[in-house]
């Protein structure tokens, strides 16, 4: 592993009088490993002990899949925090009595980032060079392979496997990592351990303000250096050119709908449709299988309906 930023910023610290300054220098988590530390204050609710297991091959994880700037991974820390609710599990809960063989083909989820289809263990697993196939698909929720599987989901992210999310955090655009890790935005906003929650302490824990590199980004787009849920409007996000996810905006903020994730907001809902409707006459959408419970044709219906109907 490298050593932290070679040029980190610093801050200056006073007494009440003004007649001693101390200068203290705050490097961001660029290139190096992140402690154990920083990793509690990003996920303060889960203990030191289980922290501390996982640390090494999260570390180990961010260099093997080039998660090295710290925006990388506060993102990526945000998204792997709320799917295993801060390494507290690496599997799926089933509900009472549903067995795991009536349910993804017999594959649950398993991992940081829940994976879940036989097809899906086999990807990872040629990835990896491991098998996770029948008996051994339980070796998913051991530490190392837990950790790992998220950091090769989080390069080979959706449902198709072709998003490399680094990208995207690049951009700081979590509306889009969110909607390509979780289809939609369950869990996006309002607990403690939403994605949204847990990136401002990924932010603070990693001291990304001191970045060096981040400041183009901060006067590109200005309103995102305060990491609050205004600062990530759609409109800025490379989501607001995918069909699906802007219509998943639109359903998960809509008044109307009882999918969980995000604060519900007419202006928001409208935007998502009325985006969606907007792609859907300049670039048809070649898709044929629906979405969040609604046919394909159905889709649109809904989006026109909800449009005339929300204020």
């Amino acid at each position: 592993m490298t050593n932290s930023t070679d040029n980190p910023l610093g801050t200056a610290t006073a007494n009440k009088d003004h007649t001693k300054v101390e200068d203290v220098t705050v490097p961001c988590a660029c290139n190096r490993d992140i402690t154990l530390d920083e990793l509690r204050a990003a996920y303060p609710e889960r203990k030191k002990a289980v922290l501390e297991k996982f640390l090494p091959d999260l570390n180990a994880t961010f260099t093997s899949y080039e998660i090295t700037s710290c925006l990388r991974k506060v993102h990526f820390l945000a998204q792997v925090g709320h799917e295993s609710s801060e390494f507290q599990f690496t599997a799926e809960i089933l509900k009472k009595g549903v067995l795991e063989k009536n349910v993804y083909d017999g594959y649950k989820g398993r991992g940081l980032v829940q994976l879940t289809w036989k097809k899906n263990y086999e990807k990872y697993g040629n990835a990896a060079k491991e098998d996770f196939l029948d008996d051994n698909k339980v070796k998913l929720e051991e530490v190392k392979w837990a950790t790992d599987s998220a950091g090769w989901y989080w390069r080979n992210a959706g449902s198709e496997h072709n998003i490399d999310l680094n990208p995207y955090a690049d951009q700081n655009d979590i509306v889009y990592i969110t909607a390509a890790i979780n289809g939609g935005y369950n869990g996006y906003e309002g607990e403690t351990t939403s994605r949204l929650d847990l990136l401002k302490k990924a932010v603070d824990a990693l001291h990304v303000k001191a970045c060096p590199q981040i400041d183009a980004l901060f006067q590109a787009f200005p309103e995102m250096e305060k990491f609050t849920y205004k600062s990530y409007p759609l409109e800025k996000s490379s989501a607001y050119d995918v069909h699906d996810m802007v219509f998943a905006w639109g359903y998960w903020h809509d008044p109307k709908s009882i999918v969980k994730g995000t604060k519900k907001d007419s202006a928001q809902a409208k935007l998502g449709y009325s985006r969606y409707l907007e792609l859907l006459e300049a670039h048809p959408s070649k898709a044929k299988k629906g979405r969040f419970g609604i046919t394909r044709p159905n889709m649109k219906t809904h989006a026109e309906k909800r449009v005339s109907e929300l204020p």
